[in-house]
């Protein structure tokens, strides 16, 4: 019997120059690329990207280095990355990488977004 998994991004504007994509499901190897195509599409679009997790039940290598990829890409055009919002399991890995401790990682949407500043 095969396992089905539910695994679904979805993308809205929240302000000019600033989206928001949020991750349903598990994030791993299998459909780490979904989200690197949704990164890069937002990253010709706007300057500032939220990532919301809540709904993220698992995080892998593969999903992180896309997320990492994506916050050093934006970075070298003025912009920024913030995660939000992650599950506890998800939470931990993100500890354990390093990344609750740069800057990249906030309780809320409303948290990150204030993180980035006014709107231009």
């Amino acid at each position: 019997m095969s396992h089905l998994r539910t695994f679904k991004l979805t993308e809205r504007d929240l302000r000019p120059g600033c989206r928001e994509i949020q991750v349903e499901g598990e994030l791993d190897l299998a459909v780490a690329d979904q989200l690197a195509d949704g990164l890069t599409r937002a990253g010709t679009e706007c300057l500032h990207l939220l990532i919301g997790l809540e709904s993220c039940e698992f995080i892998d290598s593969t999903g992180i280095a896309v997320i990492v990829h994506a916050h050093n890409e934006f970075a070298e055009r003025g912009g920024r990355v913030a995660v939000y919002a992650p599950a506890d399991q998800v939470l931990r890995v993100l500890s354990v990488t390093g990344l609750t401790s740069n800057g990249m990682v906030f309780e809320s949407a409303e948290e990150a977004l204030s993180a980035f500043g006014s709107p231009a």
